[in-house]
């Protein structure tokens, strides 16, 4: 693990020299500057960008700024003059005050001026890689601090190719990375536990307390959104987050609609409550009149009782005589439906034959497409939320007759999609498929263990959970999650 790097970063930042600002003392070389290969180790654990491959900072940095210098030596042998040099020296001073006052956001653009005058100056390359490392942009801090040591090979820069070069952050990295993959996947609290573990460890990079501020409102924990607000001023007051939020810690837009909505919800009910009244008094109207009506109707039925009762009497034979009829036609009817529901049942089983019918010939169909166009289809129904489809196309995928290229991380993404839906039975069952099946060196393959153990631990087993976290540790014993609170957490119950 990199032993406190941040505070590296702020102290170096502090003992950055500053620049002359007198015209006649800065030095004007008429000689082109001489370039400084950095001889690589042949050595496996030793070479220079070992530490930044399968990480979002591409392992061609180094190739591309010695290309970059070298073409630029070529084409571009004149010197600055003493007036740009000098107004490079004044945006560096700048942005070296700023940085030491922690307006770090300001700074950066400061330094970039400065960069674009004067682009082979050690300090100002020095110090363009020390605010970019505290930004968390390392594949900019390493190029900065790499093409430094080229121009001046300074004591700094080395420290600093080394350090990124290192294994320490390599792990670090891949730590990184690993809780930038969960807020793809919608797992909140695994990235925000990952990143929690990052503030503690090097509490003055900037980058992990703005990414857990937004998750923090993401799932509504309003008082450690203020609280990481209140220590993020502490390191870059001038970050852009603060634009997004209020005093209070309240995200503004979300502010703005919730007023919007209360109004609206005011004036509805107010409308309504006088559409309420007016429907009452009609109401009590319409009451009066209705009891006027049934009033007079029981006078007259009385009467008509009293006069007519042999009438009466006869109506009542007539209504059983019909009722006998109406029964008959009833067990006729019901015949009839029997006939209806039969028929109906048969219709609904050629439907459904010929439904499956057509399902089977599309499947063929999109099989025959392929398992990549199948695979990346699925990626883009499962990006949109539409999990159930995603699962149809990752299993046609797994159907095809190239499926070998695609079929290691279409079972990951099926397991992945069936959590999403909450199906943990399915999920499981595909997390197990994948572990049993692939090595440790496989992409996912520490995923799939930790998802497969958190899945046992929600569904009460927890002896099935602690199996698969040691068996995590046996077979792949340097992954990440090995070293998280809530797996040493489950495995000491």
């Amino acid at each position: 693990m990199i032993i406190i790097l941040a505070e590296h970063i702020v102290l170096d930042i502090e003992n950055m020299p500053r620049k002359i600002m007198d015209i006649s003392l800065v030095e004007e070389n008429k000689s082109d500057y001489t370039f400084f290969k950095i001889d690589e180790d042949e050595n496996e654990d030793n070479k220079t960008l070992k530490a930044l491959k399968q990480t979002y900072v591409t392992s061609n940095y180094k190739n591309e700024t010695i290309l970059n210098l070298q073409k630029e030596l070529k084409t571009n042998s004149s010197e600055i003059s003493k007036e740009i040099k000098l107004d490079s020296y004044n945006k560096y001073n700048n942005a070296l005050d700023l940085a030491t006052r922690h307006y770090i956001t300001k700074a950066v653009e400061f330094i970039e001026e400065a960069f674009k005058l004067n682009p082979k100056d050690p300090d100002i390359l020095n110090l363009k890689g020390l605010l970019y490392l505290l930004k968390c942009d390392f594949s900019k801090a390493f190029e900065s601090f790499y093409t430094s040591q080229c121009y001046g090979n300074n004591e700094l820069s080395r420290k600093y190719v080394n350090l990124l070069s290192s294994k320490d952050f390599k792990v670090f990295l891949e730590r990184y990375n690993h809780s930038i993959r969960f807020i793809n996947e919608e797992l909140n609290e695994e990235s925000i536990e990952i990143f929690d573990s990052l503030k503690l460890e090097e509490p003055e990079l900037i980058e992990p307390y703005v990414i857990s501020i937004l998750l923090y409102d993401r799932v509504g924990d309003n008082a450690k959104k203020k609280a990481l607000l209140e220590e993020l001023r502490c390191i870059d007051k001038d970050n852009p987050i603060f634009e997004k939020f209020n005093e209070d810690g309240e995200n503004i837009e979300n502010s703005i609609n919730k007023n919007v909505e209360v109004k609206t919800e005011e004036n509805t009910t107010k409308e309504e409550i006088s559409k309420t009244n007016k429907k009452s008094n009609k109401k009590d109207k319409k009451h009066i009149i209705l009891y006027s009506v049934i009033a007079i109707l029981i006078v007259c039925m009385g009467a008509f009782y009293i006069n007519n009762q042999k009438k009466i009497n006869d109506l009542n034979e007539q209504i059983s005589s019909k009722e006998s009829e109406l029964n008959e036609k009833d067990k006729e009817l019901s015949k009839k439906d029997e006939k209806l529901n039969e028929a109906q049942k048969t219709e609904e089983d050629a439907k459904e034959n010929d439904e499956k019918l057509k399902e089977q010939e599309k499947e063929a169909t999109e099989i025959a497409k392929g398992a990549e166009n199948l695979y990346f289809s699925a990626n883009k129904y499962k990006q949109a939320g539409d999990y159930k489809t995603a699962i149809k196309y990752y299993e046609y995928s797994l159907k095809a007759n190239d499926t070998y290229k695609f079929r290691e991380d279409a079972i990951y993404n099926m397991a992945l999609s069936y959590q999403k839906l909450g199906d943990d039975d399915n999920a499981i069952k595909y997390y197990k498929k994948f572990v049993n099946t692939y090595k440790a060196s496989s992409n996912f393959y520490d995923d799939s263990y930790y998802h497969l153990g958190m899945l046992y631990y929600k569904n009460d087993r927890l002896q099935d959970a602690k199996n698969a976290f040691y068996d995590l540790r046996g077979s792949d014993p340097n992954s990440p999650y090995n070293n998280s609170e809530k797996v040493k957490e489950i495995l000491r119950k």
